[in-house]
C-alpha cells in the first residue's frame, strides 16, 4: 500500500506507509512561470501546457522491496 504527499501520519501507521512526495514549491513555481510568461499574456498559442517535474518514493514497510 502506498499513500500520497508524506503526510507526517504516513510514520504513524502500522505498518509505516510508503509514500509518493510531491514537489510542492516547485509546482508552486512552474505555475507562477506558465500564469507569467509575457508572451502567452499577448496572444495563447495553447489552452494547455505539459510540465513534467521529478517526484520521489518514500519506502517504508508497506511497501515490499522485490
Amino acid at each position: 500500500m502506498i499513500g500520497f504527499e508524506d503526510l507526517p501520519r504516513a510514520e504513524r501507521t502500522e505498518p509505516r506507509l510508503a509514500t509518493v512526495c510531491q514537489p510542492l514549491e516547485e509546482i508552486g513555481r512552474a505555475m507562477i512561470r506558465l500564469l507569467l510568461l509575457p508572451e502567452e499574456i499577448e496572444e495563447p498559442a495553447v489552452d494547455w501546457r505539459h510540465v513534467i517535474l521529478r517526484t520521489g518514493l518514500v519506502v517504508r514497510e508497506s511497501a515490499a522491496l522485490c
